[in-house]
């Protein structure tokens, strides 16, 4: 139930006692804990304290509360079994429903992040892909059914918004937009993990850069994107100086981007630095330089992001900025118990440092190397 949106086929004093009950059930209210004044509860949850006040004798009744004169009401030392066994609902959407999270890199570690903050390793947790009719339907049968969205593609933010502004927790995980952004989320900083790599190149010479970025409708791949111009804006690079390119995804690579790629590796004044906006963009730009003998990174410099195991096998071992995923998840998880404990005084929009992983695909350029 919201707060503020009561269901009329029930007394609004059922409701609220309904209401206590489930901030008791996720942990909001622990036994011996006092509730706040009847009054109180009657702003917070807009009905008159007489409403309030039938809720608590009712649970009083049942052995719930203890009220006591001039000191208020206290959650019971032993409550009955029905709270002591209820427990929120955690539905984890994200695409392709986490049936092979253990396989892939991305979401395992956010897997990893989200189980280490569980309160338990039976609470109930159900992986879904973005069926909004199932997530609507789990959110219709419990009132306290939390909602981590990894990674949401941006046609279903409204849709996530909207279940938000009804009172549903939500938290988006993966992915962040601007200051009209409503939903809680934590990402991880991609703009500044951008800058990041670009400041790192500036300063060891580099003047003559290409971006490759794929997704353009992703809200990382914006971040990315605009980290990188803006660094380079910020650093008066000349726009002669910047190529970048962005593919529609990386099941079929563009050809012309390659092409294009290629002729810039044979240009008298070659690119030296190439930033790619993911690893197996990085993977890519690998294989062009390999196919135009051009040494990474003493002809050029490649910087990649995330950091998967493989990205220290690679030929040379490559340089990457590291996304915090196990911290990004604990740190969901915890913004999403606190929603269900009916908490609103914490940081509901986290974006987390990256970490630049210096390996050998990104040095000081030949020509300055060749100075030495």
């Amino acid at each position: 139930m919201n707060k503020t949106n009561y269901d009329g086929a029930l007394p609004r004093y059922a409701q609220i006692k309904r209401w206590i009950e489930q901030q008791i059930g996720v942990g909001r209210w622990q036994p011996g804990d006092t509730l706040p004044p009847e009054k109180e509860l009657a702003t917070l949850l807009q009905v008159s304290p007489l409403t309030v006040s039938r809720a608590l004798q009712w649970l009083a009744r049942e052995g719930v509360v203890v009220r006591k004169r001039r000191y208020g009401t206290v959650i019971a030392a032993h409550l009955p079994s029905h709270l002591t066994e209820q427990e929120a609902n955690l539905l984890i959407a994200v695409a392709g429903g986490g049936a092979r999270y253990e396989f892939d890199f991305y979401v395992g570690a956010l897997h990893r992040g989200i189980q280490s903050r569980l309160p338990s390793p039976a609470f109930p947790v159900r992986w879904l892909d973005y069926d909004k009719q199932t997530i609507q339907r789990a959110i219709d049968q419990s009132s306290h059914t939390g909602i981590l969205a990894i990674t949401p593609d941006p046609h279903d933010i409204p849709w996530l918004t909207n279940l938000y502004r009804k009172g549903a927790p939500v938290v988006v995980l993966g992915a962040s937009g601007d200051e009209n952004w409503e939903l809680p989320f934590v990402d991880s900083d991609n703009e500044g993990g951008a800058r990041q790599a670009i400041q790192w190149l500036v300063e060891a010479g580099h003047e003559r850069f290409i971006g490759l970025f794929a997704y353009p409708h992703m809200y990382n791949t914006q971040d990315r994107w605009r980290g990188f111009r803006e660094a380079l804006r910020d650093a008066q690079v000349p726009e002669e100086n910047v190529w970048t390119f962005c593919a529609t995804g990386l099941d079929n690579f563009e050809e012309p981007i390659r092409d294009t790629i290629r002729t810039l590796l044979k240009m008298p004044n070659p690119p030296t630095a190439l930033v790619a906006g993911g690893f197996y963009l990085a993977l890519i730009a690998l294989q062009i330089a390999y196919e135009m003998e051009r040494r990474v990174p003493d002809d050029l410099s490649v910087i990649g992001f995330d950091d998967p195991p493989s990205a220290a096998l690679s030929v040379p071992a490559l340089t990457t900025l590291r996304q915090p995923l196990e911290e990004m998840g604990a740190q969901a998880v915890d913004i999403l118990l606190s929603l269900l404990r009916g908490q609103t005084n914490i940081q509901k929009q986290v974006r987390l440092p990256l970490e630049l992983v210096h390996r050998n695909s990104a040095t000081i350029p030949a020509r300055l190397n060749n100075n030495d």
